[in-house]
């Protein structure tokens, strides 16, 4: 334990990813990245051996050129599976320990492993794990283990216990701690969703602010969304607008050079003249962008001098919303089953818990949004 640079190293990444829609979650991208990218780049220089602990698609890690540990216990039984399965490929490579981190956490320190490798030093063997605190919340993923804890971990799982915090309850556990101010970014966030990536990409500066307008047919959203943009640019602000089309649409006209380019199957395709450019992508095998792969489009450098984003329909998404509403359609109001909506803007007066605001008050809405949104005014007309 004395050469930190050889210890070894399972990342796991074997669980289903429901919440991210079955996709791979370590191969999910932030910043034109694999997720995986992060961790091994958090390790590198002071792990080896690396393992990754893989349930499905292998071919697709092939190309990271570690070792693909399938979980020993089949059943997708969660991350304590994992965890045993890097103790026992941590014995069957002659190794008495081996440290666990999940591939969902690429904001990690980049001084966890050393404060780790400390810790285990001046605990010398006083110790079954070395796991990490933060601001007192635990995150037992993360842990250095002992591999002679195999045969106690195989029982565990056979007798039902899946939390890992259940199954080291009654074992020596130091911890590695951390403190971050309120309010600001914990490092050990973990994405379990495409709303935690975005939400941590906003939070870190990588996208705009971003917020819906929700609301049934006929209630107006389209006239508030070019109202509010057309309000906030005019206050100095770069507002960019994301709007969702229930049918098929062409962007640049049949016949013309780029019709032509496109139809033939280049992906994507840009038009570009001095007064704008536009980005057209096709969608294979009728694979429509998630409302979160076209809101991460914003993180790229080429779209980052935005200040507010907003989307228009996708009132089922889990963003936050501005629901516009009027009383002329007779339909029920959203916020009392949407969580996520933060505002009304109604054409009458209601009863809610929640902000309600003048439908044709431009100015109202506008002054709400910035405050909301902590955007501070710039040129006024």
């Amino acid at each position: 334990m004395d050469n930190i640079k050889n210890l070894p190293v399972v990342i796991l990444a074997g669980g289903l990813a429901k919440r991210m829609g079955g996709k791979e979650k370590a191969l999910i991208e932030i910043q034109n990245r694999p997720l995986l990218s992060y961790i091994l780049e958090i390790i590198s220089g002071y792990a080896s051996p690396i393992g990754l602990n893989i349930n499905k698609n292998h071919k697709k890690f092939t190309k990271f050129k570690y070792p693909l540990l399938k979980d020993k216990i089949e059943g997708f039984l969660g991350p304590l599976s994992g965890i045993f399965t890097a103790l026992s490929w941590a014995k069957d490579i002659d190794e008495n320990w081996v440290l666990t981190l999940p591939c969902d956490t690429p904001y990690l320190p980049k001084n966890l492993i050393p404060k780790i490798m400390k810790l285990s030093s001046i605990e010398k063997n006083n110790f079954d794990v070395i796991s990490v605190k933060c601001n007192h919340q635990t995150h037992p993923v993360i842990g250095l283990w002992k591999t002679n804890l195999i045969e106690k971990l195989e029982n565990s799982l056979k007798d039902g216990v899946r939390k890992i915090d259940l199954f080291t309850s009654n074992m020596n556990v130091k911890y590695v701690e951390y403190f971050f101010k309120e309010n600001s970014f914990d490092p050990f966030t973990n994405l379990n969703s495409p709303s935690d990536i975005l939400n941590s990409q906003r939070i870190l500066g990588y996208l705009p602010p971003f917020f819906g307008l929700a609301g049934w047919s006929g209630s107006g959203k389209t006239t508030l969304c070019t109202s509010l943009i057309k309000k906030l640019t005019d206050l100095g602000f770069n507002v960019a607008c994301i709007k969702h089309a229930h049918h098929n649409f062409e962007l640049d006209t049949p016949g013309k050079d780029s019709f032509k380019i496109r139809k033939s199957g280049a992906i994507p395709t840009i038009i570009s003249s001095k007064t704008r450019f536009g980005l057209i992508y096709e969608n294979t095998h009728e694979n429509e962008k998630t409302l979160f792969e076209l809101i991460n489009i914003f993180s790229q450098s080429t779209f980052r001098k935005n200040d507010l984003l907003i989307v228009e329909g996708f009132k089922k998404e889990p963003i936050p919303k501005l629901e516009i509403y009027r009383h002329e359609l007779n339909k029920p109001l959203l916020f009392s089953k949407d969580k996520n909506i933060f505002a009304v803007a109604c054409d009458n007066k209601i009863k809610a818990k929640i902000p309600v605001l003048n439908l044709t008050n431009i100015q109202q809405i506008s002054d709400f949004i910035l405050n909301k949104f902590q955007l501070e005014k710039k040129n006024y007309e």
